[in-house]
């Protein structure tokens, strides 16, 4: 990991809010490993692996049927750790997570991880805040799903990628109507219907191609 990598890092809200000696833990074990466009990290059901963070790239979760239907739940974009659910529960990884885009990540291979928990029990209330963190994100979620507008549930979730992607000096957002549709949980059909309507307005900040839209 260079200087670079360790800037990325920091970031993330988390990792930048943690001490130093937990920093400095954490990242002795850390690997970088790279993965193409469509490539698999995990698949639902796969053991433990560790504990991951994006440097370059995107990473798409979702989940499929027995059909082998796709939903698209979340993206997860740079300084963002992942992974930490089957740390806490021993359990097997819930969704899959592939590479949207060729991306690098930060990898602490889960022995790593139980060794320094071993030597500093303390550590568990920082990983504790890292879940607690996606949590309160999963009762926001809950609650737009409840209480927002078709139409606002799509423009947060628009608004909400294109803030990070400017954030990682991306100009540039794409996803199929599809993907946008499974993580706002309405169909594709209205999710078309609410694009080609906000499309028109004044001021719009993405443009419309078949089977997919563009920042």
């Amino acid at each position: 990991m260079n200087e670079q990598d360790r800037a990325i890092i920091n970031q993330g809200n988390w990792f930048s809010s943690r001490a130093d000696e937990f920093q400095q833990s954490l990242l002795q074990h850390a690997k970088v490993i790279k993965l193409d466009a469509g490539e698999a990290l995990f698949l639902r059901g796969d053991e433990n692996s560790g504990l991951y963070a994006v440097l370059n790239g995107v990473m798409r979760v979702s989940g499929a049927n027995s059909e082998g239907k796709e939903a698209v739940l979340t993206f997860i974009d740079a300084s963002t750790w992942f992974g930490e659910v089957a740390l806490f529960d021993g359990g097997l990884r819930t969704h899959d997570v592939h590479a949207q885009i060729p991306s690098r990540l930060l990898f602490i291979p889960y022995r790593a991880l139980i060794q320094l928990l071993a030597a500093k029990p303390i550590y568990w209330h920082d990983f504790g805040v890292l879940l607690s963190q996606k949590m309160r994100l999963l009762f926001t979620s809950l609650e737009d799903h409840a209480l927002l507008t078709a139409q606002q549930k799509v423009c947060k979730r628009l608004l909400i990628m294109t803030a990070t992607s400017l954030a990682r000096n991306t100009a540039t957002i794409m996803l199929s109507q599809q993907q946008l549709a499974d993580m706002t949980y309405l169909t594709r059909q209205t999710i078309n219907q609410i694009l080609q309507l906000l499309s028109e307005k004044k001021h719009c900040i993405f443009t419309l191609s078949t089977g997919r839209n563009y920042r």
